[in-house]
């Protein structure tokens, strides 16, 4: 049975995660995506830390890697989020991207 992570219980997973090394590239360490945005992104980074081969995440660490850009509704960033797990650091990098004034989507980088 697979469990959602509500907003309170995602803010403790990311707080609990051990600083991670931050990528070469990192401006800054957090994330500049909201609460919801946060929540819906880590279904894909779950997903794919799942075709890395590990299946149990223990934390993230998230790093900004580009400030926005473009005018607002349709600013685009990048991150890296670090996830730590089965012994190893992940470097899971995304782009968000708004569309909009009210909303945002994510897409995982190769």
């Amino acid at each position: 049975m697979k469990r959602l992570l509500s907003a309170a219980s995602l803010a403790a997973f990311l707080a609990s995660a051990a600083m991670a090394s931050p990528p070469p590239d990192a401006l800054q360490t957090g994330t500049l995506a909201n609460q919801k945005l946060i929540r819906d992104a880590m279904m894909g980074v779950a997903a794919e830390m799942g075709t890395r081969g590990c299946a149990k995440p223990e934390g993230v660490q998230p790093y900004v890697l580009a400030q926005p850009q473009g005018e607002p509704g349709s600013r685009f960033w990048r991150e890296a989020w670090v996830v730590t797990g089965c012994g190893k650091e992940y470097p899971v990098r995304i782009e968000f991207r708004e569309d909009g004034q009210e909303s945002a989507y994510w897409t995982i980088l190769k």
